[in-house]
């Protein structure tokens, strides 16, 4: 087999995986229909990735990968005006709700690895939303270290804030659409979405003249 030919059955193989752990969850998630949705022989999984939990973890890593990569672009360490900690705001809610949109399945089987952490679990399953939150949080402290954000602003509670709507946005998007008739997976509405949940945000942190 050739190297694109690898590339390209590893590839499958992981949309494949994404489909079939969300649809039945790790331990229902059957190797030999993931291999079947792939297109692949029964013994591509122990190939390409040795088992079938490196696969599950390898698309749990993939997607915080995906998720850091576009935060280190939209939020970077030096801000010099409030013009620009508004932009790159803007700029890290509107990529990652695309990213979100787009891997939504992956979300998903991270937001239910989160929520069904125990207390005796290696907390790296949720490490992904955990990472994501601190990146935010410490974006938004160093606005508040530069003045372009009130004092009293708790960040975390930011942070948190539109993480949460961010996620019930790629989360609910369907749901949204049947009952509201409108969805973020509209482009126009997305775009609306977002600078309308961003106003409410940043006029809330605004320093007081």
């Amino acid at each position: 087999m050739s190297q694109s030919q690898n590339i390209n059955t590893r590839q499958s193989l992981l949309n494949a995986a994404v489909s079939e752990f969300w649809e039945h969850g790790y331990r229902g998630a059957s190797i030999r229909k993931i291999c079947a949705r792939a297109g692949a022989s029964a013994n591509a999984i122990t190939y390409h990735f040795g088992s079938k939990e490196k696969l599950y973890r390898e698309i749990l890593n993939n997607f915080l990968e995906l998720q850091l990569a576009q935060a280190q672009t939209a939020l970077p360490e030096n801000l010099r005006s409030q013009e620009e900690f508004e932009i790159r705001l803007e700029m890290f809610v509107s990529q990652l709700l695309d990213i979100y949109l787009d891997n939504r399945e992956s979300l998903l089987i991270s937001l239910r690895e989160y929520e069904q952490l125990l207390e005796n679990d290696d907390p790296g399953a949720a490490h992904e939303l955990i990472e994501i939150n601190h990146t935010l949080s410490n974006f938004i402290a160093r606005a508040k270290a530069k003045g372009f954000v009130r004092e009293n602003v708790d960040v975390d509670i930011v942070a948190g804030t539109l993480l949460d709507r961010l996620i019930n946005q790629a989360r609910f998007a369907h749901t949204h659409k049947r009952f509201f008739a409108v969805t973020t997976l509209d482009p126009t509405y997305r775009a609306y979405w977002v600078r309308a949940s961003l106003e409410l945000i940043l006029e809330g942190m605004k320093p007081r003249a």
